[in-house]
C-alpha cells in the first residue's frame, strides 16, 4: 500500500456520509480529511473501532480509513502504532477529553504522543476542547456528568493539556479565546460546509403562522436546551421549537437519556425529531426561521453552529458562546427564559429584524471554507515536516 501524506487519529463517520458518529469530531475529521484529500494528499484515518461498523480498512473517496483500535487505557498508544505503521511523515490527531475513552484514556496520551514525537512525526494536535482548570466548578462536573470528583478531573484536565502542548510539534484551537490555555496555540477555524440551493419545503410540518425556532444537534445538559424550552413555553402562541438530534452517545453509554427526560417534561413544548440521516438536514433548516444556540458554559467552538448559519438561518447565542465566537451584541440572547421569551415574540411579530440577524450570523463563518481550512492544514504539516528536514542537516553537521 502506497504511503499516506498525513496519518489522522480520529472518529471517523460511515463512508459516504459526514453527520454521523458518537461525536462532533467525526464529522470534523470527515471534512478536513476530504478537503486535504481534494488537495491531493493521500490520508489515512486511523479511528477507533465501533459497535455498529466493521472493523478494518475501507475507502471513502480519497481517504482511507481503518478501524483498528479500542477506546480506554491503550486506545491512543495502540493508535499511535497504527498511525506510525502506515509511514505517513506527519500524524495528526483530533483530541476531544472524553473521545477515547472517558478519563481511562487520559494516562495512555503521555506514552502515545511521546511515541509519535520520538518517531518524529510531529504530532500536530487539534484540542476540541479546551478548559482552564479554575473553570472546574460542580456545575461543570454536573453539566458534564462527569463520575470523578471536582479536585481530580481538574488535575486530570491540566494534566491533559499540559501533556499536550509539551509533546505536539503543534497543537491547533478553533477560537482565539482557547489560544491561552495552551502554550503556543495556533488558531486556525473550524470549516464550513458548502451549501447548495435550499431544498423545497414538503408538507409533513405545515406551517402554522408561528416563528419556528431550531435547536439542532446531541442532546446534552451543555447546550442550555431547558432554557430554549421554557423560553418557548412562555411563548408558545408565537413560537414553536423543533428539536432535531438524538441522544449523545457518551450519556447513553452511562445510563441517561438524558432527551427523553426532556420529553417527559416538555413534551407539549418542543417537537422532538430525534437523530436524523444527513439527507434529511437541509430540510429542518429549510423549515426554520431561527436556530439557538444557549450554551451557558462553552469549551468548544460549535459545529452545529457552522453547519445551520451555512444553511442561511439566523442565530442567537449564549453571552458566552457569542464572546467565545466574536459575535455582535444583536445575535446575544438573554439568559432569563422570560426575557428570551419576549425577544422572541419580538421577532415574531417583526419577522423583517431577522434579516439583519442573518446578515450577523453569516459574517461568522466568512472565508472558513473546508478549503481554505485544509489549505491552513497543509501548511502547517508542511512546517512541520520542514523543521524535522532542518533537525536532521543539523545533526549531520555536528
Amino acid at each position: 500500500m502506497q504511503r499516506p501524506d498525513l496519518a489522522m487519529i480520529s472518529p471517523y463517520p460511515p463512508a459516504g456520509r459526514r453527520h454521523a458518529g458518537r461525536s462532533g469530531v467525526a464529522s470534523y475529521a470527515g471534512n478536513l480529511a476530504q478537503a486535504l484529500g481534494e488537495r491531493g494528499m493521500k490520508v489515512t484515518v486511523i479511528a477507533p473501532t465501533e459497535p455498529d461498523l466493521p472493523a478494518g480498512r475501507e475507502v471513502d473517496g480519497p481517504v482511507t480509513v481503518e478501524r483498528s483500535f479500542e477506546r480506554g487505557p491503550a486506545a491512543v498508544p495502540s493508535a499511535a502504532r497504527a498511525a506510525l505503521a502506515t509511514g505517513a511523515p506527519v500524524v495528526h490527531m483530533q483530541h476531544e477529553f472524553f473521545l477515547y475513552g472517558g478519563v481511562a484514556s487520559m494516562p495512555g496520551l503521555l506514552p502515545g504522543l511521546g511515541m509519535l514525537r520520538a518517531r518524529g512525526v510531529g504530532p500536530v494536535v487539534t484540542m476540541h476542547h479546551a478548559v482552564d482548570p479554575a473553570d472546574v466548578d460542580d456545575d461543570f462536573v454536573s453539566m458534564h456528568r462527569v463520575r470523578a470528583p471536582r479536585p481530580a478531573l481538574r488535575f486530570g484536565l491540566a494534566t491533559v493539556q499540559a501533556t499536550i502542548g509539551r509533546l505536539a510539534r503543534r497543537v491547533i484551537v478553533h477560537e482565539g479565546k482557547f489560544a491561552s490555555v495552551v502554550r503556543d496555540a495556533t488558531v486556525v477555524p473550524h470549516g464550513v460546509e458548502g451549501v447548495e440551493a435550499q431544498p423545497e419545503v414538503t408538507a409533513d410540518l405545515p406551517d402554522d403562522g408561528r416563528l419556528t425556532l431550531l435547536c439542532f444537534g446531541f442532546l446534552a445538559p451543555y447546550k442550555g436546551l431547558e432554557l430554549a424550552l421554557e423560553a418557548a413555553s412562555l411563548a408558545r402562541e408565537d413560537v414553536r421549537l423543533l428539536i432535531v438530534g438524538g441522544e449523545h452517545p457518551r450519556l447513553v453509554e452511562a445510563g441517561e437519556r438524558y432527551g427523553d427526560s426532556l420529553r417527559a417534561r416538555w413534551s407539549d413544548v418542543g417537537e422532538f425529531a430525534g437523530y436524523v440521516e444527513d439527507a434529511e438536514l437541509p430540510h429542518w433548516f429549510a423549515l426554520s426561521d431561527l436556530a439557538l444556540f444557549l450554551y451557558p458554559r462553552p469549551f468548544a467552538t460549535s459545529g452545529a453552529l457552522a453547519l445551520a448559519v451555512a444553511h442561511g438561518l439566523p442565530a442567537l447565542l449564549s453571552p458566552t458562546l457569542a464572546d467565545l465566537v466574536g459575535a455582535p451584541a444583536d445575535l446575544v440572547a438573554p439568559t432569563d427564559a422570560t426575557e428570551l421569551a419576549e425577544r422572541l415574540r419580538g421577532l415574531a411579530a417583526e419577522r423583517g429584524r431577522l434579516e439583519p440577524l442573518r446578515r450577523q450570523s453569516a459574517a461568522l463563518t466568512r472565508d472558513r471554507s473546508w478549503s481554505a481550512v485544509a489549505d491552513r492544514h497543509g501548511a502547517i504539516y508542511e512546517e512541520v515536516t520542514r523543521a524535522k528536514r532542518s533537525a536532521r542537516r543539523t545533526l549531520r553537521s555536528v
